[in-house]
């Protein structure tokens, strides 16, 4: 019914999934490479509903202004927010986020299959002394006037693109 939609939600699930990788590196081979992944899925994402209504026009058009209505406040909100974003990326160059850092012992530094063991993280102290903390980027949005983090409101905004699919095929299976 509605392939091309599905194909570009499971291309926002991809990039969110690379993103969502990337925010967890303390160390980056290439630093632009969060924001790179983070335009690439506001991109996907905000395709979503755009390819829906291509593929289902008069449905879509509507379905979805009851449907959104429906939906509580912080989800209109998200969505809009996004959506400015996805803008932002567009026609600005990128999206506002902020980057702090946050400290994290070195023991909690995620650490992928790194081939051979010599190429993981060691450390060494004497007994009793707190572990070496390392710097993790940490990137928010402001969303009205709270700070959000990307991956949450990322993942959020996965949960509702994932909502208005589902709701759609159930409104016209």
């Amino acid at each position: 019914m509605i392939e091309l939609t599905g194909q570009k939600l499971r291309e926002a699930k991809f990039f969110f999934r690379l993103l969502n990788q990337t925010s967890q590196e303390v160390v980056l081979n290439a630093p632009e490479v969060f924001e790179f992944y983070l335009s690439a899925f506001l991109s996907a994402a905000r395709s979503v509903t755009f390819v829906l209504q291509y593929e289902e026009k008069d449905k879509y058009d509507d379905w979805f202004p009851t449907w959104f209505s429906n939906r509580s406040e912080d989800d209109r909100q998200l969505l809009n927010f996004l959506k400015k974003q996805r803008n932002f990326v567009e026609k600005r160059g990128g999206a506002e986020i902020s980057l702090v850092w946050e400290l994290i012992p070195v023991t909690e530094v995620r650490t992928d299959d790194r081939g051979h063991p010599a190429y993981g993280i060691h450390w060494f102290e004497p007994p009793e002394t707190p572990p070496t903390r390392v710097g993790l980027p940490v990137h928010s949005f402001d969303l009205l006037g709270d700070q959000k983090k990307v991956i949450s409101a990322g993942k959020r905004y996965l949960d509702v693109l994932d909502d208005i699919v589902r709701d759609f095929i159930q409104a016209y299976s």
